[in-house]
């Protein structure tokens, strides 16, 4: 009888580990809890978590809203805020999708709105699609109050956004609603003393 060679049982690369965890990776939402509550589980947004010791990226935080962004759906406004620079957990998503096609399902209370120039101003963070931090930036300052997109596009440079180029992206577009605010606030957010701070440890 031949030998068994044990290491070709094995396979090659160990099984990667999930970049977030659900309560069913771990036996059901009690164990899940419990995880959380001692430490080994840090939160990300509703049931899903890190483990402990992982830092959270773009990446995880993306995967973490992943099941409840629908089809042809682009991440974006604040909850693409929270998937480039974290800070306080999503809440309710806000999406947008392609000017001319058909509006996706969106779960619960999502925010959706119709846009142009998404193919170009996106990208697939953790499964999913996320406009840029300057895309990100541009729909902050156009859709938002400007005491409410403030704080929003400090967090966004902090993590490295170029508000200057967010600028130029704007002033690219040929029919921008809202150009006049969203001018005004990017010049305002560039020229805050914190504009170029570096966040903290926020998920």
């Amino acid at each position: 009888m031949e030998p068994v060679v044990v290491s070709a049982l094995l396979p090659a690369h160990p099984p990667p580990r999930p970049s977030v965890v659900r309560p069913a990776d771990v036996g059901g939402r009690a164990a899940w809890q419990v995880l959380v509550r001692d430490g080994a589980l840090r939160v990300l947004a509703d049931d899903v978590a890190l483990a402990a010791g992982r830092e959270p990226t773009p990446a995880a935080r993306a995967a973490a809203i992943a099941p409840r962004v629908p089809p042809r759906a682009v991440v974006a406004g604040p909850t693409a805020v929270w998937v480039h620079a974290g800070g306080p957990g999503p809440g309710a998503l806000h999406l947008a999708y392609r000017s001319g096609t058909h509006r996706p399902d969106s779960p619960g209370a999502a925010s959706v709105w119709s846009g142009t120039g998404l193919g170009t101003d996106s990208g697939v963070v953790g499964g999913v699609r996320v406009t840029t931090p300057e895309r990100t930036a541009v729909d902050v300052a156009r859709r938002l109050p400007r005491e409410r997109a403030l704080p929003l596009l400090a967090r966004l440079a902090g993590s490295g956004a170029d508000l200057a180029a967010a600028s130029r992206l704007l002033e690219k577009r040929v029919r921008v609603v809202g150009r006049p605010q969203a001018r005004e606030t990017l010049a305002a957010a560039r020229d805050s003393p914190g504009a170029h701070a570096v966040c903290g440890d926020a998920l």
